[in-house]
This record gives structure tokens, sequence and C-alpha cells, in this order.
């Protein structure tokens, strides 16, 4: 039973005492953190820095946010923000009490906790993932979106001296002039509106430059290491929170890949190569061109204006379902049709990385962000088809199969993993058969309780599950009537009926089954009835199934 922690009447008086007036004027920012340091100081020499780290959670009253729905998280939630806090240097603590005490009196819950955390891209970004879950309390998601929406950190002036230098570096032959302003501010990185000559000045192109926020920079590597020791911290005590086995190494790795493609720009302007490569002209998407000029350090790209992705109170409920089936097509559906040998994907679609127009009555699509690429090869592709239409069709042979080809074999290493696996797959069907899931929700399922076994499924391929949970927050809020799990469905079908018409699908299954069984002629034998049985039931399901416009 969690029980909520109480206010210290004594330390609060501590706080507010940094307001103290000097001669009857109130000080500086300057004189308040000195005060904050006293006390912070005073507090570590009595071995009371946890308790006073706490106190300033308190006060955001992060406690009070998290509605009735998710009272279990709150201890968890409140343990790891002391301690994540409480790793911070004491001058960047004494910057978190003079933020919080400078706020009104009046200040919601949502902006102290924006103040808690304004300038640690770690936690704005984990609240970025928790946000996309559908279905999260109103008030809940509004005051995570609202982190998401209004981060703003860093001021032109903080950023020109970086920007200045690189124009300056890449000499006369290039003109880049800086609008003197921020564009758009995400967690690791800020975007300045500029213009780019080029021609000798002759012709001008609108761009943006992006790059990584100074402070950012400076406190990358020390924000990258306590996370490893919060991953620690929580996963030793989640046995007393009653959370069974939440995976927060899971979720917190997630948030430290994230922060380091971000950080990475060259990275980044590579993937923007390739994918515009890869789209070619599509005329159902954009995405903006690196231009010369680009450094290590700064993206000079071009500067696609669009309405983000989530706002689309203005639209009809035709525009919204056009909108939200020509995300679900390129997100979704794409990744795992193309026939090429690699399909590329975005692996971080969240509503912040992602925008749109109208050009008469067709949508398009903008990607902001590339820091997180992604590529299926083809078998990839028909396993998250496969076991889409096993968990639909409750097929547990096929889903094991499918699973055990893909992990070379990781799923039937011994009796008791194969046991195992078996009674997590009977699970998700079952979840899926009377309600308890969605089907995003049981693949989401079976990847996670997979990885808790020891399977190891490839990078790209649990990305792509990634992005598929991320975007169904998405669709979600784009268009609440639309319904995820039968475009999925959908999906898996057509891709599969595709490959089983030119004989790919079966090919590779078998090839691979060959590669990996060839010592069982038994084993062989069954995955073959298996795929048998299989293709009938999809023959069937295929005519009951709504065709997707």
């Amino acid at each position: 039973m969690y029980h909520k922690a109480r206010s210290d009447p004594s330390l609060i008086n501590s706080f507010m005492e940094v307001l103290s007036p000097i001669d009857g004027r109130k000080p500086t920012v300057a004189v308040m953190r000195k005060r904050a340091i006293r006390l912070l100081k005073d507090a570590k020499s009595r071995g009371t820095l946890e308790h006073t780290v706490r106190q300033v959670v308190l006060i955001t009253g992060l406690e009070d946010l998290l509605p009735d729905c998710y009272a279990q998280f709150r201890s968890v939630i409140v343990e790891g923000m002391v301690f994540v806090i409480s790793e911070l240097p004491l001058t960047r603590l004494a910057e978190k009490i003079v933020d919080q005490v400078r706020l009104k009196h009046t200040a919601t819950l949502g902006q102290r906790l924006y103040a808690l955390i304004k300038d640690m891209p770690s936690l704005q970004k984990l609240g970025q993932i928790i946000c996309r879950t559908p279905g999260l309390d109103p008030q809940f998601k509004k005051a995570l979106i609202d982190l998401e929406d209004n981060i703003k950190t860093v001021t032109y002036r903080q950023m020109r001296p970086l920007l200045i230098k690189e124009i300056r570096s890449l000499g006369p032959e290039h003109s880049i002039i800086p609008e003197k302003r921020i564009l758009a501010e995400a967690s690791v990185c800020a975007v300045v509106p500029a213009e780019v000559s080029k021609a000798k000045g002759k012709t001008s192109l609108k761009a943006v430059l992006k790059a990584v926020k100074p402070a950012v920079r400076r406190n990358m590597s020390a924000e990258l290491a306590v996370l490893d020791r919060v991953m620690e911290f929580l996963d030793t005590r989640e046995g007393g929170w009653g959370l069974g086995d939440f995976n927060f190494t899971g979720t917190l790795q997630q948030v430290r890949k994230l922060l380091e493609n971000e950080v990475n720009l060259s990275s980044e302007q590579r993937n923007l190569d390739v994918v515009r490569a890869y789209y070619g002209s599509d005329a159902t998407l954009a995405v903006p061109e690196r231009l010369a000029g680009s450094t290590p350090r700064m993206t000079v790209m071009t500067r696609i204006d669009g309405t983000k992705i989530t706002d689309v109170n203005h639209l009809t409920q035709k525009e919204r379902r056009r909108l939200v089936s020509s995300l679900a097509k390129i997100c979704i559906l794409r990744p795992i049709q193309d026939m090429r040998e690699k399909s590329v994907f975005h692996g971080d679609p969240h509503a912040g990385n992602i925008s749109y127009t109208f050009e008469g009555a067709q949508p398009r699509i903008i990607f902001y962000d590339w820091g997180m690429l992604g590529r299926l090869k083809r078998l990839e592709r028909f396993t998250m088809a496969l076991l889409t239409l096993g968990l639909i069709m409750g097929n547990r042979k096929l889903i094991f199969y499918t699973a055990d080809i893909i992990t070379r074999r990781q799923t039937s290493s011994s009796k008791a993993m194969s046991h195992n696996i078996m009674t997590i797959i009977d699970d998700a069907i079952t979840g899926q058969k009377n309600g308890t899931r969605g089907l995003l929700s049981s693949i989401e399922f079976l990847f996670k309780r997979f990885t808790y076994q020891g399977v190891l499924f490839s990078p790209d391929l649990l990305m792509y599950e990634k992005a598929l949970v991320t975007l169904k927050g998405v669709l979600a809020d784009v268009d609440p009537t639309f319904n995820r799990d039968d475009y999925m469905i959908w999906a898996a079908m057509t891709t599969f009926l595709d490959d089983v018409v030119r004989l790919r699908l079966l090919k590779l299954i078998i090839k691979d089954a060959w590669a990996l069984y060839r010592h069982s002629l038994s084993v062989m034998f069954d995955i073959q009835k298996v795929i048998g049985w299989f293709l009938l039931d999809v023959g069937r399901l295929w005519k009951k199934l709504p065709k997707q416009k």
C-alpha cells in the first residue's frame, strides 16, 4: 500500500527564506542561488540532503498529478525522481530550489513539474514516451504534452556563439544569415530560422539551423551516467513497489538511445540523405533536405512549415480520416510491404516529430527529426506480418516457430524455454480473444515478455515494434474513431498475401527453417503442416475482412 509523503513545514520555510528581501528589495537570482547552495551544503553535512531533495520534489505536486488509476506508480515515480535530482551537483540543485520558490503560488502542477525538469532532457524524453500512451487520464496527459510543447530553456543569444562559429568555419563561399530568434525547441536541440544564399547570392532559400543546446551538451555525459544508475536503483527495488516484472531498464534504455541519437547530428544528417533517396518524389510526405554547410555541430536544412500532427480541431472528420490513414500507411504499412532488400522507417514517430499540410483534399505528412532511423530486412517484415496474423487466428505454433526462426532458435533453446514461451503466447492469444488487450497491445506484450525470458530480437525489429506503440497514441489523438487494430490486421493480410502470391514468403521461411532444423525432420514436417493449415485460415479470414481505402 502506498502512503502519500508529507511535506516538512520547517524545510519549506527554509526554502522561502531564499526569497528574503535585502533592505526591503527582492534579492537577485544570483543571491537566491547562493542562499540555496548554503542550505544544501548544510543539509549535506547533516546527512539530510535526500530529505531536502524529497521536499523539492513534493513541492511540484508530482503525487497529486498522478490520477488514481496510476496509484501503484506514485511511489516509484516519486522515489525515482528523488534519486535523479539527488544526483545533480549542488549548483544545479540550488537552481531547482530557486525556480520553485520564484513561481507564483497559483502556479499549476504542470508548471511546477516543468520548472523541475526543464534542463533535464532525460526526464523530458521520458515524459514524451509516457504521454504517447492511449487511454491516459486527460489531465495527466495534458500536463505531459505541455512539457513537450512548451520547452523554453534557451535563447538565441545563448545559441548565437555556437552558430556564428560554425558559419564562419565554412568560409566565404557559404552565405548563411540566421534570424535572431528560436523557431522551435525540443529536449536536446533548438532550431533557428535562417536564409541560405546559393549561386553567389543570386538566389536565396528558407532554411533552419539545428544545433544541440549548450547546456545539454555540457551536462549530457553526466545525465547519461545518472540514467545508468537510476536503472539499477529502480530494478533492484521493483519488488517492494508491487509492480511485478515491470521493465524499468527497457524503458530507460529507450530514453538513453533517443538522447544519444539526438546529440549525434552527423548521424541524423546521414539519415536525412538516406530517407530522401528512399522516398524519392513521393508526394504524400516531406522530408527536409540537408544543405551544404552542415557540420558535425550544426545541421543546415530546408525549412518546411506545417501544423503539428495532433492539432486537428479545425479539421473535418473526413480530413482527419484522410490524415490518419496517410500516416498509418507511411509508418505501418510501407515498411512491411516494400519489396526492396531493406525498408526504411521512422524510429520515433511521436507528435513532436510530425506535422502536416493539405494540398487540396490530400494530406502531406512532414517528418522533421530523423535521429532514429530503422531498417527492416525482408524476413523481419514477414515476422511482423506472421506474428500479427498468428495472434488474430490464435495459431500458437505459428507464433512460436516465427519467433524461433527470426531469433535463430532462441525460443527453442531448451525445454524450459520452449514451455515458458508457449505460456506467454497462450496468454497473449487469450488476452486478444477476450478483449483484454488490443492487437497492438498484444504485440507489445509478446515482445516485452519474450525479452524478459532473455530472447534477443534485432535492434531494428524492436525499434519497429516500439514505433508502432508510439504511433498508437498519435493516431488516437488525430482520429479517435480510427481502428488501429483493424488497420494492423489489414496491413498484415495484404503484405502476407502479396508475398504468398509471389511465393516470396514461403521460400524465405522454408529456406531459413531448413537451415535451422535440417537435423530434425519431425520439426520441419510440423512447420510445413502449420503453414499449410495457416494458409487455409488466411484465405477464410481475407474473405471476411473489410477492405481499407
